[in-house]
């Protein structure tokens, strides 16, 4: 297994820094032209989203700006660096929304992906476009996810705020400005506001119209080899270390997830199962129609990250092991033998809902259900149906990422739940009909910032490939089971 931290005095130039912020924490760490993270060369600055009963999900954008101070700062000067820097790759959590003002200054916290008070305006939106035409225009659907809703509730319910708004910007967008003077905005993350065309990267008219915006106050949706040099700037200043460097401009996190874990090519699915989970795959071909569970977001002039996700994933093992007064911690070793037993037309039926559905039907309403549940079902029957729910949640979102963009090459996955109970990949890849490899790196979003940010460091050197823990065959004799599972499973969701 090839070494994926490496020290210091072995790392090969040049050298680039991944910043990821993440719902948890701003962290920074440096790397080689291998994609490889150097020694103890990272830091984490820990924070937590300010929440409400009312659906409020925000942070203090200001608050990041600091956290990448300090991060830099903890890893370009803790030690003599082994080489020069020459890019910076930078990754924030999807579709964020900070109001500033005409001397620069945020008018409100950084409202998150979480943040559900635009409800209402979704459903006002909904009324008034084409929902589906949208769709298959931004890759997006309307969500309060999004930032077109989240305009529309700012305008409505803090109108002396939205009038003294003179630029909406994305997180990431903003902490660019503060550092570099320079409001740089990816073509990944103005995607994952759900306001630009995925084939023109423009934002759509009728829905800044909509929402009252007008494109002046949206930033340019800037493509990753439009890179901002760093040299001149007050960040430069701060720290000469970065002179050289670019900045690249902000991407999304679910971009930067499948970077990190390995999945570059346009044959790689990548799964990720934390406590939501995602598949997510890079296309540089034309999607002529959206399948309508999936979204695409534009990353540059030839490539689309297409993909869905769910609610409920590791959260499904959390219930399970707190709700189901199981005898003992669900773990490696009390789940391996449950996971490979053979199927059964006994084990229940579970739709894991627990906190509605996004993928690939999107009714943020819908609950969890239960079905084919007796007097002798145990824990472990109910705990073997809820984990092959969530197979069968992965398996309604493959079988539309085959009709978008064919069958993969391969399948890489990552995530903590996985790590828990890695016995699981049974039941995925039997669901799936296809091998998977469970691969290991630490820290993968942040990984992932770093090898964008080396694509115009070192273009065409190819960046180490991600360490394999297990790879996990199917049983072919197993897939008519999971597909009639999954025609009563999604006559089970419609009643959810």
């Amino acid at each position: 297994m090839p070494r994926f931290n490496i020290p210091a005095e072995d790392a090969q130039g040049p050298l680039v820094v991944g910043i990821d912020i993440g719902s948890g924490g701003t962290r920074a760490a440096v790397y080689d032209v291998s994609g490889r993270e150097l020694g103890k060369l990272n830091h984490k600055e820990a924070h937590e989203f300010t929440v409400a009963d009312d659906g409020t999900s925000t942070i203090d954008a200001d608050q990041i700006v600091e956290e990448i101070r300090a991060s830099l700062a903890a890893v370009l000067t803790a030690e003599p660096l082994p080489g020069e820097v020459t890019a910076i790759g930078f990754d924030t959590f999807a579709s964020s929304l900070v109001a500033v003002d005409a001397a620069g200054n945020a008018l409100t916290p950084c409202i998150t992906y979480a943040d559900t008070r635009c409800h209402t305006q979704v459903d006002a939106l909904a009324g008034t476009l084409d929902v589906e035409g949208l769709h298959e225009r931004t890759g997006a659907r309307l969500h309060s996810s999004y930032t077109g809703p989240r305009l529309a509730w700012l305008r409505e319910t803090q109108p002396d705020v939205f009038a003294r708004a003179t630029r909406f910007m994305a997180l990431g967008e903003y902490a660019a400005f503060k550092l570099l003077g320079t409001p740089a905005l990816g073509t990944a993350s103005a995607a994952w506001s759900g306001m630009i065309d995925r084939r023109s990267g423009d934002y759509v008219p009728e829905l800044l119209e909509a929402v009252g915006v007008d494109a002046s106050a949206m930033g340019a949706a800037l493509d990753p080899s439009e890179a901002i040099p760093v040299g001149g700037t007050p960040l430069a200043a701060e720290f000469p270390q970065l002179q050289n460097a670019v900045w690249l401009p902000v991407i999304g996190d679910g971009l930067a997830a499948n970077l990190g874990i390995g999945a570059l090519g346009e044959g790689t699915w990548g799964i990720s199962t934390a406590t939501s989970g995602a598949i997510r795959q890079l296309l540089s071909t034309e999607i002529p129609t959206l399948p309508s569970g999936l979204w695409a977001y534009r990353v540059d002039q030839q490539r689309t990250l297409i993909g869905s996700a769910m609610s409920d994933c590791g959260r499904v093992l959390d219930w399970c092991r707190n709700e189901l007064a199981m005898p003992f911690e669900v773990s490696e070793t009390d789940t391996a033998s449950l996971f490979s037993a053979p199927v059964s037309a006994g084990t229940p039926l579970v739709v894991p809902f627990f906190s509605g559905e996004r993928g690939t039907k999107w009714r943020g309403s819908s609950r969890a259900m239960f079905a084919n549940v007796g007097a002798s079902t145990t824990w472990e029957d109910m705990l073997r149906g809820a984990m092959e729910g969530v197979a069968l949640s992965f398996l309604r979102i493959a079988d539309q990422m085959r009709e978008a963009g064919g069958e993969p090459e391969r399948i890489v996955l990552s995530g903590g739940m996985t790590g828990a109970i890695p016995g699981w990949l049974h039941l995925l890849s039997d669901a799936l009909g296809a091998p998977i490899d469970h691969v290991a790196v630490s820290r993968s979003t942040m990984r992932g910032a770093a090898v964008m940010a080396l694509e115009q460091a070192a273009p065409g050197i190819p960046v180490a490939e991600v360490p394999v823990l297990t790879r996990v065959e199917p049983v072919a004799a197993h897939q008519d089971y999971y597909r009639e599972r999954l025609e009563r499973f999604e006559k089970l969701a419609d009643l959810a």
